[in-house]
C-alpha cells in the first residue's frame, strides 16, 4: 500500500479545516426550528374580475370562484428572522348533495424569503368544479371542509382544519389522491395581479 507523507504544516492546516467544517455543520444542525400559528382559514365567494381592455369586453360571464384565505404568523430565533422557504399544503373536501360521498382536492404552494411576522396566502377553487360536481352555479361554501398545513424544512410547524359538518370523518385530510387541477394557486387565476403585496409571493415551480 502506497503512503503519501504529509508535511507538518499541511497537517496543521488540514486539521484546522476539519475543525472549522465540523463547527459549521454543528451550527447548521443547531439552527432552531421556526414556530408558526394559523389565525384564519376561511373561504369566500369572489367574482371573476372585469378587465375593460379585454378584446371581448364584458361579453363573457363573470363566474364566482371560491377563494380560500390562510392567515398565519411565523417566528424564528432572534438572530435569524427569516425562513428560506415554506410549503403550504391545501386540502378541500366537498360534500356532494344528495349522495353519501365527497370529493377531495389537494394543492401545494411554496413561498420563499418569509420574514418573521404575519402573512397571508390563498388558493382558489374553479367555478366549473361547482357546476360539474355539485350542480351549482355558485360556490357552495357550507359544503366545503378545509385543511392547511405549513411546513419548513419538510417539518410541519402549523396546521388547521375546518369541518363543514359533523358528517365529515375525522382525519379526512390523511386521505390520498384527489382531483387535480381544480384547486389552483393564485398566480394561475385571473386574480394573480390583485392584492399583490398583501399575499405572500408564490415560488414558481415547474
Amino acid at each position: 500500500m502506497s503512503v503519501i507523507p504529509f508535511r507538518p504544516g499541511f497537517r496543521l492546516v488540514l486539521l484546522a479545516s476539519l475543525i472549522l467544517l465540523a463547527a459549521v455543520s454543528d451550527a447548521t444542525a443547531q439552527r432552531s426550528r421556526p414556530d408558526a400559528s394559523i389565525s384564519k382559514l376561511k373561504c369566500f365567494n369572489e367574482r371573476t374580475p372585469s378587465f375593460p381592455a379585454a378584446s371581448q369586453g364584458n361579453k363573457g360571464s363573470r363566474d364566482d370562484w371560491c377563494r380560500i384565505d390562510l392567515e398565519f404568523e411565523t417566528k424564528t430565533a432572534p438572530n435569524e428572522r427569516w425562513i428560506d422557504e415554506i410549503e403550504v399544503k391545501w386540502m378541500v373536501l366537498a360534500e356532494v348533495p344528495g349522495e353519501k360521498r365527497a370529493i377531495l382536492m389537494t394543492l401545494s404552494t411554496f413561498y420563499t424569503d418569509v420574514e418573521d411576522g404575519k402573512h397571508n396566502a390563498c388558493a382558489y377553487l374553479k367555478p366549473k368544479f361547482f357546476k360539474r360536481h355539485l350542480n351549482s352555479s355558485r360556490p357552495v361554501l357550507n359544503r366545503l371542509s378545509l385543511y392547511a398545513e405549513i411546513l419548513a424544512g419538510g417539518q410541519t410547524i402549523a396546521r388547521q382544519e375546518v369541518k363543514s359538518s359533523g358528517r365529515v370523518p375525522d382525519n379526512w385530510f390523511r386521505s390520498q389522491g384527489g382531483l387535480a387541477n381544480e384547486l389552483l394557486p393564485k398566480r394561475l387565476t385571473p386574480f394573480a395581479p390583485f392584492d399583490y403585496d398583501y399575499y405572500e409571493h408564490e415560488k414558481v415551480t415547474p
